[in-house]
Parts: structure tokens; sequence; C-alpha cells
């Protein structure tokens, strides 16, 4: 479970929420990351809303960026930030070793950075021909409950309705390209109209439509998943959970009985 210096409000919600289901678990930090040779370590990385950044340059942060000799010693393999450069290239080869990584909320940009066939559903072109991510005045939903229908015939989703309900908190929406599937990417939860808010409020909520909020994507012999609602939001929202527990197992489906 990634956490950082100074702490991740996210990353401490599922420290406990995996405490609470007896998962056994490891907090890592960016420093762990980037050494490399992962797959010797770990079965899996769970990367909570704002381990991704979108950008190398977005990625600083106040406590990230303190220098090492105002940090207490014993604290000081917590220092550094994921980034793009030297993070992102040793969880592909962790994926691609076998490992399975889930990432959540903002995390989810992973799939961009890893060079997927996926896009983000929120920006607009100029009539320049010039794009960028829809202003607030055209789109924001803050912390409102959307609904989604959901491929139930993927195991990561075993025990879930076709319809679900989501925490999303002015987070990612995807497009998938052409060769998303020659790919190995493969949707598994979408909006399936404009209207999709339950309660609260969606400024521009039809921007949403046909949007994909979750995929699988099968990396070498590992699986990334994509969870692009805040599925653990402060380990409340217990309709979404099966997500990353069954992302855990690697979206094995639990034997039956004879």
């Amino acid at each position: 479970l990634w956490d950082q210096y100074g702490g991740s409000m996210p990353s401490g919600h599922t420290r406990w929420l995996l405490e609470q289901f007896e998962f056994p678990f490891e907090v890592v930090y960016p420093k762990t990351l980037d050494a490399g040779n992962l797959a010797s370590k770990y079965d899996v990385l769970v990367l909570p809303s704002g381990a991704v950044p979108s950008s190398d340059r977005a990625s600083g942060r106040r406590f990230n960026n303190a220098g090492d000799s105002d940090v207490p010693a014993e604290y000081r393999d917590r220092l550094g930030r994921v980034t793009v450069a030297e993070t992102v290239p040793q969880i592909r080869q962790f994926i691609e070793a076998g490992g399975t990584v889930v990432a959540v909320g903002t995390s989810a940009n992973l799939g961009e950075e890893l060079g997927l066939p996926i896009t983000s559903a929120l920006t607009e072109r100029t009539s320049g021909g010039t794009e960028h991510d829809l202003p607030a005045d055209k789109f924001y939903v803050p912390g409102s409950l959307l609904r989604v229908q959901v491929d139930t015939t993927m195991a990561v989703s075993y025990g879930m309705p076709r319809d679900v309900d989501v925490f999303y908190n002015n987070s990612p929406a995807f497009r998938l390209g052409s060769d998303a599937a020659a790919k190995g990417v493969r949707p598994l939860a979408w909006f399936p109209n404009a209207t999709p808010l339950r309660s609260g409020w969606a400024w521009g909520q039809q921007y949403l439509d046909g949007a994909v909020q979750a995929a699988e994507v099968k990396m070498g012999k590992g699986t990334l998943y994509l969870f692009a609602p805040e599925i653990t939001f402060r380990a409340q929202p217990a309709g979404t959970f099966k997500w990353l527990f069954n992302g855990i197992y690697g979206g094995t489906p639990p034997a039956r009985a004879p």
C-alpha cells in the first residue's frame, strides 16, 4: 500500500480498511518503489488516490520536498515522491513480471502514463484545434453519487450488481481508443447515459455520457486495474469494496462449493 512522508488521507483510510478485513500488507514509500525488483517482494500494489501524478511537475508536495536534514533520520526513507520518469517504469516492470496493480481515484491516470490507449473524457477542443481540460464552469462534480453500469462477467466484478452507485469527486473519466481491446484494455464500468447523478449535484454531467470509470488491463504476465471513482472513500462506500478486494486477489473469483 503506497503512502508518503507526511501522510496521505486516502492511504490511511485504505490501511484501516485492510486491517479490518485482515489483509496482510506492508506500507511502501516512493523510494521503495523506485528501487525496483518489486515482483520479488510483492504480489499486489495498491495505489490510492493521490499516489500517481498527472505529470512530474504536478507531483511536488510540501512534505516530499523537505530536505533530508529537516527530517528525523528514522523517517528519511519515506521521503521522495512517485514520478512518471522513475517510478512508473518500475511499476510497468512489476506488472509485466506478473504483479497486480490496483489504482484508485486520481491514480487511475496511471493508464495514460503507461502509454495505454486511454484518454481523458473531460476535455474539449477549441476553435484553434487545441485540446484542454474542461473548465470548472462547464464541468464540476464534487463529492456526489453517480450510477455506473458494470460488466459483471469480469471476475474482478464478482458479487456486484449490473448497476452500481459510486462516489465521484471530480474523478477521472476515460475514453478508450479503437485499439484498446487489441492492447489488452477492457472496460469494467462506464456511465450508460448523460444523467448519472443519484445524489448530490453534477454541473455538466452530460460530458460523462459513455465515459469509462473502471478498466482491466492485461500487461505481460500481470494485470492493472483502474478504478477512477473513490471506491474506498474514507472506508465508507461498502458497495464498491468488492473491486478492491477482488482486485487484490487478481480478479480470481472464490471457489464454489461442488
